[in-house]
């Protein structure tokens, strides 16, 4: 009886232990979206840098991708880690290309590029990027309970449909939308012209919400989309969704 009274103590300090350290693997870890609140270098102070809106950056362990918002800009390019040393220059980032004022998004893409290693607080709350033995960069974790279509949809893929047309018999529509936020439009015009098929490629950004693209690189045309469960919602040019008898024939599906 006594030797078991010894060794309850014992097993319990053993699961209280290996519960601490899986919790510790769990948190401490890069997987998520960061967002920046501070970055060495420039004389402008912070909040000048990015008045409106802070740069985030979204690790995806099991793609090996990276991704962000650099305060104006989407990027996004391959997961280059090994231990705690991480490699941006490397990476083959791309970027949407809206014009930005100010400096904060040079700043942020080219102090990225300096990024040797990296370390992660023991709460995993907070992220530094590090050169030499220097803090560049630091980070805290954003932390979020709510599912949206970019974050819980399998959104990548073709979608198809046949959408209104004002002198011909519809426009014959096929988007492809590509993890690296890149996209392949094409259309060809029903009973009009010689059939031919228009492709346009770029890229394509999401709303604040999740739930909406914009395909960045249209000009004069349609070019948001809300997302849903395999298909996307063609809106009208003020991003709104349109209604009426023809409304169902602005959805396209995979």
């Amino acid at each position: 009886m006594k030797k078991v009274v010894l060794l309850l103590p014992i097993a319990f300090v053993l699961i209280t232990s290996c519960k601490s350290s899986q919790s510790t693997a769990t948190t401490n870890t890069l997987e998520g979206t960061w967002q920046l609140n501070y970055i060495t270098g420039p004389r402008i102070a912070f909040g000048g840098l990015y008045p409106e809106k802070k740069p985030t950056i979204t690790f995806d362990l099991k793609e090996n991708r990276v991704s962000g918002d650099n305060s104006c800009n989407n990027y996004s390019g391959n997961l280059i880690v090994k231990g705690n040393q991480i490699n941006f220059k490397d990476s083959k980032m791309i970027a949407t290309m809206m014009a930005c004022p100010g400096q904060g998004e040079q700043v942020f893409m080219s102090t990225l590029n300096k990024i040797e290693t990296y370390s992660i607080s023991e709460d995993g709350k907070t992220l530094n990027f590090i050169m030499g033995d220097i803090a560049m960069m630091r980070f805290e974790k954003v932390l979020t309970d709510t599912h949206n279509s970019q974050n819980s949809l399998d959104w990548q893929g073709t979608y198809k449909g046949t959408t209104p047309c004002a002198d011909c018999e519809g426009i014959a529509t096929e988007i492809t939308l590509n993890t690296d936020l890149t996209f392949s439009l094409k259309t060809k015009y029903l009973g009009k012209g010689d059939g031919k098929v228009f492709e346009e490629k770029g890229t394509f950004v999401w709303d604040k919400s999740g739930s909406t693209i914009t395909l960045t690189d249209l000009k004069g045309k349609p070019n948001q989309y809300k997302v849903g469960e395999n298909r996307l919602i063609q809106l009208d040019m003020n991003g709104k969704i349109i209604t009426g008898a023809l409304a169902e024939k602005y959805v396209l599906t995979k």
